[in-house]
């Protein structure tokens, strides 16, 4: 399911377009917004490759599923063979 702060994330580029357009419509789009936008785009791609590495499993792994010990809930692991 999609969460909205990834609906939020997707439209927030697209609404500060359309915000600036509406309020300098004659102004012609400068040097430092292309930069600005290049520079974030670089960091939310240098972010997602963090994020992967971060939280991925080790090669090989195994996943246990979570499940009931004793009444308890343990959750799901990876575990190396």
């Amino acid at each position: 399911m999609i969460r909205f702060a990834e609906i939020a994330l997707l439209l927030t580029p697209l609404a500060a377009f359309i915000a600036w357009r509406v309020m300098f419509p004659d102004r012609p789009l400068g040097r430092w917004p292309i930069i600005v936008g290049m520079l974030m785009v670089l960091v939310m791609a240098g972010g997602l490759v963090w994020l992967r590495a971060e939280d991925a499993a080790p090669p090989n792994s195994i996943y246990i599923p979570q499940h009931m010990e004793n009444g308890a809930i343990v959750p799901g692991r990876a575990v190396s063979k």
